[in-house]
Formats: structure tokens, C-alpha cells, sequence
């Protein structure tokens, strides 16, 4: 290639790039001004937002730029937008797991292990533990023993029982009364999940694991039970105690020193997998 022709196209390159950067921009605003309404109830989950043509209008910009504010929001899941006819973009109700994800991914890429996850969820638990036996819901006792129903008819099925493990967690942080406790919980929960089901169970499942779980049910009666009697400071430091045990049994069957894993292996694509 020339000297010119090289210069040409740098210069078109650069102008380009200098076109994207203000759009991304002035999108971004746009974006934090409709997230704002939806954050504050403005604008609620079910809620349609004004058509393409009209949002255009409203914030005087541009349709790429529009677009690109609409994809912000949708990246955030606090909009999903449906093509055809009767489409549009809709407000949705924001999904913690997608929030999740990010966390998780954020952690996994500065080398968080199961051991540093696993400790965080034995501080928050144990108090979230004591806090629902202070609010005395009944919700929460109804969904205890649902969730001990459950468990012990799928101690057969490790992967089932995981997942209703980890459930049996998210009840305590539900209905604890504190909103920022729950969803920290949930990002922890997400993660844990992510080692304890996919590796650890599986585990369990080829070295007898079935006592375990029967341990396991024995546990959650026993903090039912703490629970019912309104001992909250008895729940607290119980489930802190069963935490920490749990915690070296899930060591022992997953590398709890090296990092989490928040990003499965995608499966193989089907034509590939039959070609092959």
C-alpha cells in the first residue's frame, strides 16, 4: 500500500472513530436518563416506552444513537426490546442474575477462589438468620419446611438437591427484612451455586455423598426448629457452626484454592457435533 493511500486510510480510520466516540456519548446520556426513570418508578416494570421516531424526538439525537441508548439498557436487562409491528422496548423487572454474572466474572478475573466466596456467605447468613427469627415471618417457616419436603424426597438426585440446597439459603436472606442483605446474598448464592452444583455435587455423588445430605436435612430441621422456638440468637450461631463444617466438606471435593469458575465451556454446536 502507498504512503498516500496508507495516510488515507488512517485518516478515514481516525474520522470514523471520531464520529462513534461522541454518539457513544451522548448515548450514554440518554441511556442514564432513561435508567433513572425506571430506578425511581418513573417508569415501572410492564411499562412501553415511546416508539423509535418519538424517543428521537424527545431527546433530539439521532436513530444509531437511539438505538445505541436502547442497547445500554437492554445490556443492564432493565429493557427488552422485541422487533415487528407491535414491538417496541418495554420496561422489565431488573434480573439479579444477570448482575450475578457480572460480579462473579469480575471476581474469577482477579483470582477469587470458592474458599473467599464461601467466607463471605458465612458472614451474611448467620445474621440474616437471627434477623428472621426477629421479624417472625410465617412465610419463611412455611418455606423452610417446603423446601426440607423437597430435599429429602430428591436425596437421590444430587443436582436437584443442590439446587434445593441453595434455595433453603435464599429463604433465610428473603425474608431476613434487610433488601441489601438479600441481594448481596444473591450474588454470593449465584456463585456458590455455579461451584457447588456443577463440581461438588456431582462430587458427592460418587463418594457416598447421600449421608451427606442427610446430614444436611438434619441441619435445616434443627434451624427450623431454632427458628420456630424464636431463639435468634441460637439460629445465628448455629447456621454460622453448620456453615463452617459445610464449608470443609465442599473444600475437600472442589479446589477451593484455586479460582471460581463463572464461565462454562459452551457446548459443542450440534452440526459440529454430528459432522463429526
Amino acid at each position: 500500500m502507498s504512503r498516500l493511500r496508507k495516510s488515507t486510510a488512517s485518516g478515514a480510520a481516525t474520522g470514523d472513530a471520531d464520529r462513534v466516540q461522541p454518539r457513544l456519548k451522548i448515548a450514554g446520556r440518554v441511556a442514564a436518563e432513561l435508567r433513572r426513570e425506571i430506578v425511581t418508578g418513573k417508569l415501572r416494570p410492564g411499562d412501553k416506552l415511546h416508539n423509535e421516531r418519538k424517543l428521537q424526538e424527545q431527546f433530539d439525537i439521532s436513530r444509531p444513537t437511539m438505538r445505541e441508548a436502547l442497547r445500554m439498557l437492554e445490556a443492564e436487562s432493565l429493557i427488552v426490546v422485541t422487533r415487528g409491528q407491535y414491538g417496541g422496548a418495554r420496561v422489565r423487572e431488573p434480573d439479579p442474575t444477570v448482575l450475578a454474572r457480572q460480579v462473579g466474572a469480575s471476581l474469577q478475573m482477579r483470582g477469587a477462589t470458592l474458599r473467599d466466596v464461601w467466607t463471605a456467605r458465612t458472614l451474611i447468613e448467620p445474621g440474616a438468620a437471627r434477623l428472621l427469627v426477629e421479624n417472625h415471618p410465617r412465610e419463611a417457616i412455611e418455606a423452610m419446611r417446603a423446601n426440607i419436603a423437597s430435599a429429602t424426597a430428591a436425596l437421590d438426585d444430587p443436582v436437584a438437591y443442590g439446587h434445593l440446597t441453595n434455595d433453603f439459603s435464599m429463604i433465610l436472606t428473603r425474608h431476613c427484612g434487610s433488601l441489601t442483605l438479600d441481594m448481596l446474598a444473591t450474588l454470593i448464592q449465584d456463585i456458590v451455586e455455579a461451584q457447588h452444583v456443577d463440581v461438588t455435587v456431582r462430587t458427592y455423588s460418587k463418594t457416598g455423598g447421600s449421608r451427606m445430605r442427610e446430614l444436611n436435612i438434619r441441619s435445616r430441621e434443627k434451624l427450623l426448629g431454632l427458628v420456630e422456638a424464636g431463639d435468634a440468637t441460637g439460629a445465628e450461631r448455629f447456621w454460622r457452626e453448620h456453615l463452617e463444617e459445610s464449608g470443609k466438606v465442599v473444600f475437600s471435593a472442589y479446589q477451593a484454592g484455586m479460582p471460581i469458575d463463572m464461565v462454562p465451556m459452551p457446548e459443542p454446536d450440534s452440526a459440529k457435533k454430528a459432522a463429526g
